[in-house]
């Protein structure tokens, strides 16, 4: 089954709900259920996003009892590309990919005449550095929803991120500290919730898909990272007070059988201006403007039983990468086509500077249901007196 995003149930609309209890500005809607429990007032909030945890995946490797089951709320979708780069930047944002621009991992910038992964700055290719400062954050710069809730007009609110050593994430308006471990996310909240002023915590954690990347999104080692998971969440909202728990996720994954060499059929690669770029399952093309009639056909024959293919007034007019003001370079990223993998295979495009590489058990950036679909889960702690009647202005 295919799912497409939802932009008034998907992490911007996460972002919404905390940006109105904080009474700061929020550009989509809120979630009615995630704003009932907002609205009994906690001092501190934390957001959990575990990297790769869809619905799907968190069903069938946990049993019903397992504590983020108990406490899954409601499911809510991925934005598109169903991808990290994509959805962690609109949880650090709050808008949209169609506003932020960060549509996946690797991106064509004209400004450098190359593919670049946005994260490590590295030529996607070769693997090589390409610039000394973030290609990404020089050309599509954006500020963050910490700014927001640090000057929000409730007073004395201090925003908290903890991501793993080493991980790229937005520090803009907030305190950051790193992890190597869970154990030690957890200790960090802990000290963070005793702290005498109200506190909001972003926690990015890169399982489990690191985990289902190699292994797959049903295999022994994906089920124990989420039980490991679950435990962890379940002691560290025991410890707490006056603190509610928001666990969900950027994106979920999918098995993956195949990736089909795009250099290896020439109907298709001989139409292309550049490589493929963005992701394997969601793939922005630039295509010779007198071989498009060409590229569709060969789309279709070669690939349609597999892959949708989106013109760039497909994903424009549809609002698939969602509402707001497009940014300058969603366009360049967009390209003259997508190709949208609805199945189990992914795209690669092999060039001949290109380092070998394994291909991936499971991933995302699709519009499948294992891809797009999230779980919204809240984990309310005890209020004590202190902070039970108080009400926000």
């Amino acid at each position: 089954m295919l799912s497409y995003p939802d932009y008034t149930r998907c992490p911007v609309n996460v972002i919404s709900s905390i940006l109105k209890y904080y009474r700061a500005h929020y550009e989509y809607p809120t979630l009615p259920k995630l704003d009932m429990h907002l609205d009994k007032f906690y001092k501190n909030v934390v957001l959990i996003v575990l990297d790769g945890m869809g619905t799907d995946m968190m069903k069938r490797n946990l049993p019903d009892t397992a504590f983020l089951r108990r406490n899954h709320m409601e499911n809510l979708t991925s934005v598109f590309p169903s991808t990290t780069t994509a959805a962690m930047t609109s949880y650090y944002t709050g808008v949209s990919p169609n506003e932020h621009a960060w549509l996946g991992w690797s991106l064509f910038f004209k400004e450098f005449c190359r593919t670049i992964d946005v994260y490590t700055n590295l030529d996607s290719y070769t693997k090589l550095p390409v610039v000394k400062t973030s290609a990404a954050e020089f050309v599509m710069p954006y500020e963050t929803i910490y700014h927001s809730i640090e000057k929000s007009i409730i007073g004395d609110v201090q925003p908290f991120t903890i991501s793993q050593t080493g991980v790229n994430i937005a520090e803009r308006g907030n305190i950051h500290k790193t992890a190597d471990k869970f154990e030690r996310v957890c200790e960090l909240l802990k000290m963070i919730c005793a702290s005498p002023q109200n506190t909001f915590t972003y926690v990015q954690w890169n399982s489990p898909d690191d985990t289902a990347h190699r292994e797959g999104c049903y295999s022994e080692a994906v089920a124990e990272k989420l039980k490991f998971l679950s435990n962890q969440i379940e002691a560290l909202a025991s410890s707490l007070t006056d603190t509610l728990i928001v666990v969900s996720a950027d994106h979920g994954l999918t098995d993956i059988t195949e990736e089909i060499k795009i250099n290896h059929i020439p109907e298709i690669a001989d139409c292309l201006v550049v490589p493929p770029f963005v992701e394997s399952r969601a793939a922005a093309c630039y295509v010779k403007y007198d071989r498009r009639t060409d590229f569709e056909r060969a789309v279709h024959n070669y690939l349609g039983n597999d892959f949708l293919l989106f013109s760039r007034n497909d994903i424009l007019n549809k609002g698939i990468l969602g509402a707001g003001k497009t940014h300058p370079k969603t366009i360049d990223f967009i390209g003259d086509y997508m190709i949208c993998a609805i199945a189990d295979k992914g795209i690669r495009y092999q060039t001949l500077n290109m380092k070998p590489r394994q291909m991936n058990k499971a991933n995302h950036g699709g519009l499948t249901d294992e891809e797009m679909i999230i779980p919204l889960i809240v984990i309310p702690t005890q209020q004590t007196k202190a902070y039970k009647q108080k009400k926000l202005i």
